[in-house]
């Protein structure tokens, strides 16, 4: 089965399809080089939920005067972040099949070719495609179309061994068409997570738990400036939280958007002007998305 595959790109590579142009390939690795580490922003807003309730959870268990109690709190915080490091886990793996693909995306459209890209650029496909796999055994996730990770594998591999860059972007414009049903149903998957009743909760009750534990604290203890400081900068960070989310589920939508264009129009030979609309829609969501990334938690 693999000297087929092996066999069917090294025939579609050498069977006089039309390469991508000059602006074509700089068009598509702008587009990989902005989608490269998207998985920084919903990561960073179970993060920032994980923080904000070990730290209004330790003005909680600052109320008790009794050390029994003020520890047993204490370990309950514990207990909880390790929970909140464990689900971060688990819901990185869909965001970080997208930056695979991206890291991908950007090797296939460099000017430099992939045999001078190092190792690394040949571990792309086996990640791919077992973060897909891993995915695929959770229940509560939707199946991702799979073989995009061993394609992209045997696509590099071709192209270390016999191929240089003019002929690499061949390949890309097939690689990017057939992996457009894959980055659909990722960036669906995603709007779904972003979206979802159980995220929603997880905000609304840290936005709440921040009054209620300081609240509590300040019937025990003596308010001071670093404490409600301290208030002041959770709230804001509970609302820069919000806002995140928003921005993070527009931005997906964008991309989803941006890069089925970009596929359907790398099948001819489109001009920049031809997919502004699209693009510039995406880079502008990344742009306020980024902003709002910088200043959370500051």
């Amino acid at each position: 089965m693999m000297k087929i595959i092996c066999g069917l790109v090294l025939i579609l590579m050498t069977a006089g399809c039309v390469t991508v142009s000059e602006q074509q390939r700089n068009v598509v690795r702008q587009f990989a080089v902005k989608t490269e580490n998207f998985s920084l922003f919903p990561e960073k807003i179970m993060s920032e939920l994980a923080d904000i309730r070990e730290t209004r959870g330790i003005y909680y268990a600052n109320s008790f005067t009794d050390p029994v109690l003020h520890l047993n709190e204490l370990n309950d915080i514990v207990k909880e972040r390790l929970n909140d490091d464990a689900l971060q886990g688990n819901v990185g793996i869909t965001f970080r099949i997208l930056d695979e693909y991206a890291g991908a995306l950007v090797q296939l459209s460099s000017a430099t070719p992939i045999k001078e890209a190092g190792e690394h650029s040949l571990k792309f496909g086996v990640e791919l495609e077992t973060l897909i796999g891993t995915l695929n055994k959770s229940e509560a996730a939707g199946k991702l179309p799979s073989g995009i990770g061993t394609l992209l594998g045997q696509t590099m591999d071709v192209g270390t061994r016999y191929y240089l860059a003019n002929r690499q972007y061949r390949e890309l414009k097939k690689f990017v068409n057939q992996a457009d049903t894959l980055v659909a149903v990722v960036c669906d998957e995603m709007v779904k997570f972003l979206s979802s009743k159980g995220l929603g909760q997880l905000i609304s009750s840290e936005e709440s738990g921040v009054s209620e534990s300081f609240r509590f604290y300040y019937t025990k203890r003596v308010p001071t400036i670093e404490s409600e400081k301290e208030y002041v900068a959770l709230r804001k960070r509970v609302e820069g939280v919000k806002q995140m989310q928003k921005q993070t589920i527009q931005a997906t939508i964008s991309l989803k958007i941006a890069h089925k264009k970009l596929a359907s129009e790398l099948n001819r030979k489109f001009t920049l002007n031809e997919i502004a609309v699209q693009l510039n829609s995406f880079y502008k969501d990344m742009e306020l998305l980024n902003k709002s990334f910088h200043a959370l938690g500051n």
